[in-house]
């Protein structure tokens, strides 16, 4: 039995004896107990997800907002996450000190196609912390202080974001691969953007969205189901339709390979980020499983592709693979963090290990062994009520249907190796891929030896050639180099 088996079995094991409900079980249930929930569209057309979970009083609930990233204006990034975070801002210290002592939790997130509004509880102050934020989320103040004091927020939050080698990996990925879906930059957009959003911004894109045709709810509690539904549709049934809002559909030029396939961002730091990214297509069914079965075998722990460069080759000290999905498109990245010393061979190492994942792909043992360590995290991983709302609402807000998350397993055991070898060949070739460092690296900059300012101008972590002003065509300089 290989490492990868071994690690398998003891997952799976441990997922086994826990449990995940409150009729007493010591193995895990089936994946469609697990999975089932309860869908129901209101008559103002908000949709409604719940499920019933007794392991503890604590209700969880999520307002998911559908637009998201995708749905923000060009030259307005950062639009979307301000809108949610102000709706859900609270009008003065009393009602803030009220919801502490119930124990409520709270919080905002963007995702590329959607927003949400995460709020948890004690059961027994459910109703009463639900009438505190409807009646902020039913009228919300947009001050130009509350607008200022969110982008200060936000643009702390976009700084220790690029703080991070990984993030400022992936976000350099995004930017190459998904700017054509509107799914690029940080969540928090980007400086010169924000700066530009004006309060009339925020009221039209909070009157365009934030309507129940256009929500979701996932709520999952120990509630008997038929009062937890009872409680939300008297809620949230009063919320009135916008029969005039517009909601542009977005970019949806597909990902192609990027003419910059290779970016450098020197950071003062003593470990280096080194990767290769791939555009993935657009979510069904069939590739978000994929995806998943992907991402595990290449880079999730012992046993995957990536392992070796650690264990056996000691060139990195960390090595991972990431799947982004959206609806519309997505980013694949596989990635080492390495000492600034061993750049090169990781760098050659992890495009061979592509390069053989590509050629050579997955055989029907490898294939099993993934397919069951997939189900065995994803169980794992949805136990936790929130993780478990979370999931519910993303299958829904991307079109896969809540119904997807007792489905997933199925959908899992069904991949045969001529789909996920496919799979593999239809978008990650290595000669297409981007190629992110980021760190200590050295830089030759660019320069036109006294003549005029070159043209277009250089900027970090792109390569030229770039040329002069005043040269003819021919006349090309080199960018930074890593």
């Amino acid at each position: 039995m290989d490492i990868r088996s071994v690690t398998n079995a003891v997952l799976l094991a441990a997922a086994l004896l826990v449990p995940v409900s409150g009729s007493g079980w010591t193995s895990a249930p089936p994946a469609s107990d697990i999975g089932s929930a309860r869908k129901a569209v209101l008559d103002n057309g908000l949709t409604l997800i719940t499920q019933k979970d007794d392991t503890a009083a604590v209700t969880v609930l999520e307002i998911l907002v559908k637009g998201g990233k995708k749905a923000e204006p060009a030259g307005k990034e950062g639009l979307a996450y301000l809108t949610t975070r102000l709706s859900l801002e609270i009008p003065d210290q009393r009602k803030a000190q009220e919801l502490m002592e119930r124990a409520t939790q709270w919080a905002t997130a963007e995702k590329g196609d959607y927003t949400v509004i995460h709020l948890e509880c004690l059961t027994e102050h459910f109703e009463a912390t639900l009438g505190v934020f409807l009646e902020i989320l039913k009228d919300p103040l947009f001050s130009g202080m509350r607008i200022d004091r969110a982008k200060d927020y936000m643009d702390g939050q976009r700084k220790i974001e690029s703080d991070d080698n990984v993030n400022a990996g992936h976000l350099a990925h995004l930017r190459t691969w998904l700017a054509g879906l509107g799914y690029a930059g940080s969540v928090f957009g980007e400086e010169g953007a924000l700066k530009k959003v004006k309060a009339r911004d925020v009221e039209a894109f909070f009157a365009n969205y934030f309507v129940p045709e256009n929500m979701i709810l996932t709520a999952v509690s120990d509630l008997d189901e038929e009062k937890l539904v009872a409680t939300l549709r008297r809620n949230f049934g009063s919320l009135a339709r916008n029969p005039k809002a517009v909601r542009p559909a977005g970019p949806s030029s597909p990902s192609a390979a990027p003419a910059e396939k290779d970016i450098a961002l020197p950071k003062d730091t003593k470990q280096l980020y080194v990767s290769l990214g791939f555009g993935m297509p657009p979510l069904t069914p069939k590739t978000y499983a994929l995806a998943r079965i992907l991402e595990n075998l290449l880079g999730k722990g012992p046993g995957s592709r990536l392992w070796p460069l650690r264990a056996d080759l000691k060139l990195a000290y960390n090595v991972s693979a990431q799947a982004l999905l959206m609806k519309d498109g997505g980013l694949l990245e596989a990635y080492l963090e390495v000492d600034a010393a061993k750049k090169d061979p990781a760098r050659d190492a992890l495009r061979k290990a592509l390069v053989d994942l590509h050629e050579k792909g997955v055989g029907p043992d490898e294939l099993a062994e993934t397919k069951a360590m997939v189900t065995t995290e994803f169980l794992r991983a949805n136990e936790t009520r929130d993780r478990r709302t979370g999931m519910l609402g993303f299958f829904e807000a991307v079109g896969l249907g809540c119904e997807y998350f007792a489905a997933f397993p199925k959908e899992i055991e069904a991949v045969t190796t001529d789909e996920i070898n496919a799979f593999i060949r239809s978008f990650a070739d290595p000669a297409n891929a981007s190629s992110v460092l980021v760190g200590p690296i050295k830089v030759t900059p660019f320069s036109c030896k006294g003549r005029s300012a070159p043209w277009p101008l250089p900027r970090p972590g792109r390569r030229g050639p770039w040329r002069c002003r005043d040269t003819a065509a021919s006349g090309t300089g080199s960018g930074p180099r890593s």
